[in-house]
């Protein structure tokens, strides 16, 4: 019996040896990341007049230079690729926390996608790993059940993910290249696209939204009114109609707590050739959005 407890008691002590060995990965592998805005929110360093959120229509079709340019008000696009409305809300609510809120948030709504169910649009976790040595990251890993309290404070091997162990250092790809604004616009079209204007059969499903996103949605609304933002909604071309029942659900929900921008039929957004692909418009057909997006913009703010 005393033989079993001292071989526990050295393994235990030989693991925890080896488990501090990892706090290596959980502190330098966010020092390797190419896309450091997530940091500068962290960091306090993310006090903008204007601030952009959304999916990657978010990030590919609106310039925050150009509308800074235009406005004379700094602007800085927080915009992810694939990421849903729930990893918004926590990318404001984390904004609000560690820095100035801004003037305007400026939210780009993905009609029809944006409330619904789907596998393109996810939390984007991968984002969080490589910056767990902040203890908000950490929490917020918490909150959403990716990892247990007690264990991530004990154990560093808990704490991180093979995101951390890979210390190599990361590149922008063609398509994912962040410029100093935080947008990223694409100059150049995605091969292999049968270009067919779709049109719109106007029906929304509001029986299949997802719940969880309804209610960040609602955060969202309720963060920026709590701290004076005003939040203008966004909608941005695709090679398709745009859904009016989708429009409506969206100034429906949020009512007088804030203003809905839908993008003006313009003839550019008929032609492919302003677009990467059905979803989203290529860096030409971005600085024309963004310029109509400014007119607008400088009756309201």
């Amino acid at each position: 019996m005393k033989r079993f407890i001292a071989n526990l008691l050295l393994f235990a002590i030989l693991f925890f040896i080896y488990d501090k060995a990892f706090i290596f990965f959980k502190e330098y592998s966010a020092d390797k990341e190419i896309d450091k805005r997530l940091e500068l929110v962290l960091q306090g360093k993310m006090n903008k007049e204007i601030i952009v959120l959304g999916s990657s229509r978010g990030a590919n079709a609106v310039i925050a230079g150009d509308l800074q340019k235009i406005l004379g008000k700094s602007t800085y696009n927080l915009s992810y690729p694939a990421s849903d409305v729930e990893f918004h809300e926590f990318l404001l609510r984390t904004l609000v926390k560690f820095n100035k809120p801004p003037k305007t948030l400026l939210l780009v709504v993905d009609d029809p996608f944006q409330l619904l169910p789907t596998n393109t649009q996810v939390f984007r976790y991968e984002r969080l790993y490589p910056l767990v040595k902040y203890d908000h990251i950490n929490q917020e890993l918490i909150d959403k059940g990716q990892k247990n309290a007690l264990l991530s404070k004990l154990f560093v091997l808990h704490r991180i993910n093979k995101t951390n162990l890979n210390l190599r250092q990361k590149y922008f790809t063609p398509e994912a290249t962040v410029l100093a604004c935080g947008s990223m616009p694409i100059s150049f079209q995605k091969s292999g696209r049968k270009w067919f204007y779709e049109k719109t059969d106007g029906v929304y499903p509001i029986a299949d939204e997802t719940s969880a996103k309804v209610e960040a949605f609602n955060k969202i609304i309720s963060i920026c009114e709590n701290t004076g933002i005003k939040l203008i909604l966004i909608t941005v071309p695709n090679f398709r109609e745009s859904n009016p029942s989708f429009v409506e659900r969206m100034k429906t929900l949020v009512n007088e707590r804030g203003s809905l921008y839908e993008f003006k039929y313009n003839s550019i957004y008929l032609d492919s050739n302003y677009f990467y692909d059905e979803s989203h418009l290529n860096n030409k057909g971005a600085e024309i959005f963004t310029d109509e997006l400014a007119t607008y913009l400088k009756d309201k703010i």
